[in-house]
């Protein structure tokens, strides 16, 4: 069942789909001379090169298997490493869906979504392959079940999916039970047909789904994470005149009501962090381009409408006219 260096990997293998079966192993010690990167397509998307803390050769195997309807991922580093997935990976591939994780051996860190998890050996997780990553291991090895977005929506309802991405599931019954499953697969991939294998891949992602579903995810963290994203969606694209809250929650596939409820517990709204965002790249140009008009200036920044409109809404938040603060020649 195993076979291949890691870099003929073709990048359309995790597409799932019916019974084409694919397994392979890579040693990092065994990569071919002058490949910068032996990991390349190891995990069946693109991430950052693993890098070793000490300075010595990373040393890590990976394996991985892709099945009908599931990929099993397992990274075992010997020595202190990092790795992790950046956003223009998530561009550059077509991998797109979760990965729930469990640390089989050692300890390591996780980034992502703004959470910093501290992980041992038994703990569960979920990474979304969507939201940038950083994997620091002390070190670790950790098994990741992949599957693809399509069927995490059609078996996870949408609000336990809000703030996937970091989620610890240790100690419940479901969580010992994907332990069990993945363990299980570590010792048996090589040794069962791929058949087997597959079957038993299936329904550990079964398990894992259902983890997900039966989580109570913590209120307050998932409405944090809603706002950051919200944030960052806005520092991306706030200068779009056509942006606005229903926009916005349409593009984030959330109610209009729960992005108020989540900006709320912070004191905030959705539509003033906007208008703030807004009237300060308004500020910024006007220091950059002094010669501009006020309308050219506001239509840079997102604001739609007449110069008037704007003046008016500038004089409301800082109780002067826009032309007042002008630099003069």
């Amino acid at each position: 069942m195993q076979g291949g260096d890691g870099a003929a990997q073709d990048k359309s293998v995790p597409t799932l789909a019916g019974e084409a079966f694919e397994a392979a192993e890579v040693d990092s010690i065994k990569a071919p001379p002058g490949v910068e990167d032996y990991l390349e397509n190891a995990f069946l998307y693109r991430r950052i090169p693993p890098v070793s803390f000490n300075g010595e050769p990373v040393d890590t195997t990976m394996r991985w298997f892709a099945g009908s309807s599931a990929a099993f991922l397992h990274a075992i580093s010997r020595n202190p490493g990092m790795t992790g997935r950046r956003k223009e990976d998530d561009d550059a591939d077509s991998m797109d869906g979760l990965l729930a994780c469990l640390v089989t051996h050692g300890r390591m860190e996780v980034e992502t979504d703004g959470k910093l998890l501290c992980l041992q050996e038994g703990d569960a997780f979920t990474l979304d392959t969507a939201v940038p990553h950083i994997m620091r291991n002390y070190p670790g090895h950790v098994v990741a079940i992949f599957v693809p977005r399509s069927a995490v929506a059609a078996a996870v309802d949408a609000a336990r999916l809000e703030g996937v991405a970091g989620r610890v599931f240790t100690g419940s019954e479901l969580a010992d039970l994907f332990a069990l499953q993945v363990r299980y697969m570590v010792d048996a991939l090589g040794e069962v047909s791929a058949r087997a294998f597959d079957v038993a891949l299936t329904n550990t992602a079964d398990v894992a789904l259902a983890m997900i579903r039966q989580s109570e995810p913590n209120a307050a963290d998932a409405k944090s994470n809603l706002v950051a994203r919200v944030k960052t969606l806005i520092d991306a694209a706030g200068t779009n005149p056509e942006l606005n809250t229903g926009k916005i929650a349409s593009m984030l596939n959330v109610s209009r009501s729960g992005l108020y409820e989540a900006f709320a517990s912070q004191g905030l709204t959705v539509a003033a962090y906007l208008r703030d965002h807004r009237l300060r790249q308004f500020l910024q140009s006007l220091r950059g381009t002094p010669d501009a008009s006020i309308q050219e200036l506001a239509l840079k920044a997102g604001f739609g409408g007449d110069a008037s409109d704007f003046t008016k809404l500038f004089r409301r938040v800082y109780g002067i006219s826009p032309s007042d603060i002008a630099p003069r020649s």
